[in-house]
């Protein structure tokens, strides 16, 4: 077995990694230390789980190229958001995994994904977001939520052809749940998988009524979306995914497409389309806003470029080298998916000196990778360093935001549109700055599923 520190019996080593995470250090923390300890391949025993969290470039390569490693742990928590099964596309795998993944696909594409619709989709909410910060210019914006019900708007077009106001009571505190249940613990599953029994002695402390709760709240209005679609389907004339699934069902012969699998891959479009994208947006605001050379560079490219009067579209990406390593920068700096989403072992299988047991859980030190010593000076928020001298943009191998390999994310184009409009699209008519008498935002991130910003405020002064 891999190196690690010496496991308790029954226990493993859930006490060592609940005393280390009581100082208030985050997991992804912690996991770096103990390999800095043990070495790449680092081996943990939490409750009756194995679990190994592997560092440095070369082996997350592997691990995620590897088809031994493409399972997807069977953990409760991960199960227990799609009614015990493996359904969908993120917590999926082996041959329902590439079914759902391919069809869902192929469903996007035909309602718009990743082209010039998408590109209208995601014009259009970034001007109704443009305006809605036109109308309290001057004050004081808590932004941690902001580009929430922005970015559901752009994916839900497609998966349910709805489009919500972006003040919509209902659909913010939909928005909170998600960004809840993504701080309520790490992508490691935390107790409930290493002890699920737990969940019957303390179904509080262990988290369980919490992430119940909002999954039953997630659940619910996604079944009330579907019972929509359902009432007023014409199967010859499908309007977004949602039907497109319910005609496939109707016309499919091996009843592949249950009403839970569209349910939970609706779920995994909703939570893993948003929570990513809007906490990346979040933390490049708040790099640009506390470093007032990129918010100038900024403003002049963007003023070269597109100008004052019409708006930036995907086509001035190209041109746009700066605002491009600004995002770079961003997805690296920030890297929201500290661990990356978990492998399994489907089989026994050897990573450099050591054997994997079948079913162990495998974590990516995704953080430690774009925060470490190859970047020279990773703490610090530095766009140039993905330009050449000649003004180019560098595509480093070390930065793999989105993952690597077959199970790499599908919403990476629609991802990175987004934070380019948002960014530009905002600095086009905007000056962010901290409100008088705040105090200069934490870069420290707030741990959980995904890593997010602490709370700050932004005040945005009309450009003149």
């Amino acid at each position: 077995m891999e190196d690690g520190p010496t496991p308790l019996p029954f226990f493993g080593n859930l006490f060592s990694v609940a005393f280390k995470l009581r100082t208030g250090i985050p997991h992804h923390t912690l996991w770096r230390s103990w390999t800095q300890l043990y070495g790449n391949i680092l081996g943990l025993r939490l409750g009756l789980i194995n679990v190994v969290i592997v560092s440095g470039k070369d082996l997350i390569k592997e691990v995620s190229t590897r088809e031994v490693f493409d399972g997807r742990p069977d953990g409760y928590f991960f199960m227990m958001r799609s009614f015990g099964k493996k359904l969908g596309i993120v917590f999926n795998d082996g041959a329902s995994w590439t079914k759902t993944r391919r069809i869902v696909l192929k469903y996007l594409k035909s309602f718009g994904y990743n082209s010039r619709f998408m590109e209208n989709y995601v014009s259009e909410e970034c001007r109704a977001l443009v305006r809605l910060r036109q109308s309290d210019v001057g004050e004081p914006i808590l932004v941690n939520n902001m580009f929430n019900i922005t970015i559901v708007n752009i994916l839900w077009r497609l998966v349910a052809g709805k489009r919500y106001d972006l003040e919509d009571r209902k659909l913010n505190l939909l928005c909170d749940l998600i960004m809840r249940l993504f701080r309520a613990v790490d992508m490691s599953g935390g107790i409930l998988n290493f002890m699920p029994f737990v969940r019957h002695v303390l179904p509080g402390m262990s988290g369980y009524t919490e992430l119940r709760s909002i999954h039953n709240a997630l659940h619910d209005f996604l079944r009330e979306t579907i019972e929509q679609h359902q009432q007023s389907l014409d199967v010859n004339n499908p309007r977004d995914v949602i039907d497109a699934f319910l005609i496939e069902q109707i016309e499919s012969k091996d009843q592949f497409f249950t009403d839970e699998e569209l349910q939970v891959v609706c779920l995994d479009l909703l939570e893993a389309g948003m929570e990513t994208v809007s906490n990346t947006a979040v933390f490049m605001l708040l790099h640009v806003v506390c470093n007032d050379d990129v918010q100038r560079r900024l403003h002049e490219e963007i003023d070269d470029v597109i100008g004052p009067l019409r708006a930036p579209t995907l086509s001035d990406r190209a041109r746009m080298v700066y605002t491009e390593a600004v995002l770079l920068e961003s997805l690296r700096i920030s890297s929201v998916a500290a661990m990356g989403i978990p492998h399994m072992a489907l089989e026994d299988a050897r990573l450099g000196n050591y054997i994997i047991p079948k079913g162990t859980f495998i974590l990516l030190s995704m953080f430690d990778l774009h925060n470490g010593g190859h970047w020279k000076d990773p703490e610090t928020f530095r766009p140039e360093r993905f330009i050449t001298k000649e003004g180019n943009l560098i595509q480093d191998e070390w930065l793999m935001p989105f993952g690597t390999g077959k199970r790499r994310c599908i919403g990476e184009g629609l991802a990175r549109s987004e934070l380019f409009m948002f960014l530009t699209h905002i600095l086009q008519k905007f000056r962010l700055k901290i409100p008088d008498g705040d105090i200069t935002p934490s870069i420290e991130p707030n741990d959980g599923l995904s890593l997010s910003a602490k709370p700050f405020r932004v005040t945005f002064e009309v450009r003149t």
